[in-house]
């Protein structure tokens, strides 16, 4: 499985988005590989969903990158963020996966506007 990578400047956005400090925001390989098996809602032990703030981001991160997983695996993915979300009383609604990608990226193009040359 590769790993994803995401620019600097698009990591600090994500997490100024969230309300929480970049160390705040990083689960590092340690803590990870500490988390049960349960605490992931994807394959491979992806999309961690062991705190509010994951299952926000991974609603989001499946509404922007979800569309490349089999329709199956999408459906799975969403209904146990679904579930995590409702059980931490986030609200969730059947397309939110999309909202929650669409509302963070018109926050991030408001406060960081495209330069034109």
């Amino acid at each position: 499985m590769s790993e994803v990578t995401y620019d600097n400047e698009i990591i600090r956005a994500m997490v100024e988005y969230e309300g929480y400090d970049v160390e705040e925001a990083k689960l590092s390989y340690a803590a990870r590989e500490k988390l049960p098996d349960s605490a992931f809602c994807g394959p491979d032990r992806s999309y961690p969903a062991h705190d509010a703030p994951h299952v926000r981001n991974g609603l989001a991160r499946l509404g922007t990158f979800g569309k490349r997983l089999a329709p199956a695996v999408r459906a799975r993915i969403h209904a146990c963020l679904s579930r995590k979300a409702k059980k931490m009383g986030i609200e969730v609604s059947e397309s939110a996966e999309e909202t929650e990608a669409d509302e963070m990226i018109n926050w991030y193009l408001d406060k960081y506007p495209p330069k034109h040359d």
